[in-house]
């Protein structure tokens, strides 16, 4: 014959206290810590220019994807990997060949065809899911209007146009 013997009270309620934190966690999503900024620009010939601004920690590379709603059946538009971690400021030249590196920076997907009815996002990110450089959306549109020297960038909901040296300057002034 089985015996039940009930826990006290001050057993179960830990218990139901570390169930409930824990479905709780899990429902509400992870997001990684921004420790910076992730920006673009063109080259002199309109050619896409990633840039980077740390305002502290590193990011180890950066993805760009068309900015759909389900990031489950997002295809990768182009990644880069730097050779080494990214700290303070960098920028690079969206489109390399497979393979192709220029100023530390790999290509693991080279930048495939931007379609001008798509909205484009472009993050940094560690491989380890530390830290993130906050994303920038972007069309070629927005890319048509910037200028060599001139950088787009996002602080919150706001879409900011500068001078690259005002990004290397004012871009970590809320961080």
């Amino acid at each position: 014959m089985l015996t039940w013997t009930r826990r006290p009270t001050w057993t179960r309620r830990p218990i139901a206290m570390t169930a409930a934190c824990a479905v709780t966690a899990a429902v509400a999503g992870c997001t990684v810590p921004s420790a910076g900024r992730t920006g673009i620009s063109v080259t002199a010939d309109g050619q896409p220019l990633g840039a980077v601004l740390m305002c502290h920690d590193h990011i180890d590379g950066v993805t760009l994807h068309p900015d759909d709603d389900d990031p489950n059946t997002r295809e990768q538009t182009g990644r880069w990997k730097r050779d080494e971690a990214v700290t303070g400021f960098t920028t690079w030249p969206l489109a390399m060949a497979a393979g192709g590196a220029v100023e530390g920076w790999t290509v693991e997907t080279p930048l495939g065809r931007l379609d001008p009815k798509q909205t484009y996002r472009m993050y940094g990110w560690t491989t380890d899911s530390s830290w993130a450089a906050a994303s920038v959306s972007f069309t070629t549109a927005d890319l048509a209007a910037l200028t060599p020297g001139q950088v787009r960038y996002e602080v919150g909901d706001t879409v900011v146009t500068s001078s690259i040296e005002d990004f290397r300057e004012k871009g970590c002034d809320d961080r």
